[in-house]
């Protein structure tokens, strides 16, 4: 398992042992532009994401053969130095932190696909104008969603290792089921898209067994609908959480 977090300047620093984080060191990461200063960064069990201010997002795998290779070759090293061994003393409850540089290039995922308007976001003109870009991440099980500026939902599959063939996704109307990957994404406007939205059973009245007509579990209060937040629920498999914030 594996760990990162960004400090105050918007560095990436990896947790694979707790005594010896490491700062990743990369051109792509850099914080010189938009481009390359992270904002956010999420984890799977194999792979990690970082998302740039821009939009972009990285990838890496701590536990692929090169990086692999460089963080045993640095552990071996760091060993040999007594002073730079993580040893709790007896009784303490601080482990001592030894820092240390990694220098990886990340690999870049692809850009964004054209994507359908996106009526009722109750979004101002000149939001609605702009470059649309991704703003959040979430893991899921060997992918992630994405959450772009104007609530697009879009998921990108192929992350279990780094040769593998990634693509975005958001399936909007009717689509034939092609392949696996479009099984698990075509419902994806229905968490993007307010018309679809408002099908679910949970915005409907409903009849309990006795036969008494049960009131919505949420009620509609506008007719426009923004997602500005995504969020891995941990304990469900491949799910996630939506945030509306004027539904």
């Amino acid at each position: 398992m594996h760990a990162m977090a960004l400090d105050v300047n918007s560095t990436v620093w990896t947790f694979i042992s707790w005594g010896r984080p490491f700062q990743l060191i990369s051109p792509s990461l850099d914080c010189s532009s938009p481009e390359t200063t992270p904002i956010q960064m999420e984890c799977d069990k194999t792979f990690s994401a970082i998302l740039t201010r821009s939009g972009d997002v990285y990838v890496l795998w701590p536990f692929g053969d090169t990086f692999e290779d460089q963080y045993q070759e640095t552990m071996a090293k760091l060993d040999k130095d007594e002073s730079m061994k993580a040893i709790v003393p007896d009784g303490g409850r601080i482990i001592p932190c030894h820092t240390w540089e990694m220098k990886m290039d990340p690999v870049r995922l692809p850009t964004l696909p054209d994507l359908p308007d996106l009526p009722m976001t109750g979004l101002p003109e000149e939001e609605c104008r702009k470059e649309t870009k991704l703003i959040k991440i979430a893991t899921l099980e060997q992918c992630f969603i994405g959450l772009t500026n104007k609530g697009y939902v879009l998921k990108i599959n192929g992350l279990q290792r780094k040769e593998s063939i990634r693509t975005w996704f958001y399936v909007s109307g009717i689509v034939q089921i092609i392949s696996y990957l479009f099984l698990i994404c075509d419902k994806l406007p229905n968490h993007s898209e307010i018309e679809n939205v408002k099908k679910h059973s949970a915005f409907h009245p409903t009849t309990s067994d006795d036969g008494q007509e049960r009131p919505p579990q949420v009620e509609l209060s506008s007719d426009t609908m923004l997602i500005t937040h995504v969020s891995y629920i941990t304990f469900i498999s491949s799910e996630f959480c939506l945030r509306f914030p004027n539904i």
